[in-house]
């Protein structure tokens, strides 16, 4: 018995130093979450202009409008009122009508995060070829439906919890409204997260995997969030950075948290017995 439980530590710190070396020490790993981070910045705003104007003007529902509102403030790293102001300014300026500019926007920064995305997932999970970039592109525009859908039905659904909370008063009000957001924020994140992992890498992925592995992935960026809010301070941005301090601190949260999102995919596959990426493979690829 003293050997099996032996054998089954070794197993798992092997297991560990893979990820580890996966993460930390692979130059691709590092490429991949840059520009990952990068396309995210570029199509965050004009996703959250288009989520606030459908709130506003679409659903004409002020509880859904303070819920985008608060999500913004409570999960952007820097200079929350800032970005609320000049957000609450862009919708206005835009009015009732259609935001196609903002949307050709978020779908160049899905375009752009698609791409390495399917590259690290195929890798990850031993696909044999990548997608021509024409399905790449349409399958990430069903994956940015799909999302955009996810954040409406986020919106709605903590907008009627809250609704449903009004009646109370006090500290049972406020905690209420925090659990009920943070709560459906994480349902939100594993969903999309599991839909990533199900539908973008060019191989058929077991659900069972994906699903967990989307679940530890989800709790593990709220983590990372959270410590890296903690953190923030210490990193002056605002004497380092600059003006681009609001930005730059977007970009390391996102790109952070990339990690997170290629490390459970890299535990899914581990756990599906697909012998994913490892140093033989690294060195055939070198050779």
């Amino acid at each position: 018995m003293g050997q099996g439980a032996g054998a089954q530590i070794r197993d798992v710190l092997g297991r560990g130093r893979r990820l580890l070396k996966y993460l930390v020490l692979r130059t691709e790993t590092h490429a991949y979450c840059g520009a990952l981070a990068f396309f995210a910045l570029i199509g965050f705003y004009p996703f959250s202009s288009v989520l606030l104007w459908i709130a506003r003007y679409q659903l004409h529902w002020p509880r859904a409008e303070m819920v985008v509102l608060e999500t913004l403030r409570e999960y952007y790293p820097e200079a929350q009122d800032f970005l609320l102001r000049n957000l609450d300014l862009s919708v206005a300026q835009h009015g009732p009508s259609w935001q196609p500019l903002s949307m050709l926007w978020i779908l160049l920064g899905a375009a752009g995060i698609f791409i390495p995305l399917e590259t690290a997932f195929n890798e990850v999970w031993g696909a044999r070829k990548h997608r021509p970039y024409w399905r790449n592109q349409a399958v990430g525009f069903l994956l940015t439906a799909a999302c955009a859908g996810l954040a409406v039905l986020f919106v709605l659904a903590t907008a009627g919890v809250q609704s449903l909370l009004s009646e109370a008063s006090g500290f049972v009000l406020v905690a209420g409204r925090y659990l009920a957001l943070r709560s459906l924020a994480l349902c939100f994140s594993i969903m999309v997260i599991f839909l990533f992992y199900k539908f973008l890498p060019n191989t058929s992925v077991p659900t069972r995997q994906v699903l967990w592995a989307a679940v530890f992935a989800g709790v593990v960026a709220e983590a990372v969030r959270s410590l890296y809010r903690v953190v923030l301070p210490w990193l002056q941005l605002q004497t380092e950075q600059g003006p681009y301090y609001v930005s730059v601190s977007f970009a390391l949260l996102a790109y952070f948290e990339t990690f997170v999102l290629l490390g459970g995919a890299y535990l899914a596959a581990a756990a599906a017995g697909r012998q994913p990426w490892d140093d033989a493979s690294t060195a055939d690829k070198t050779t």
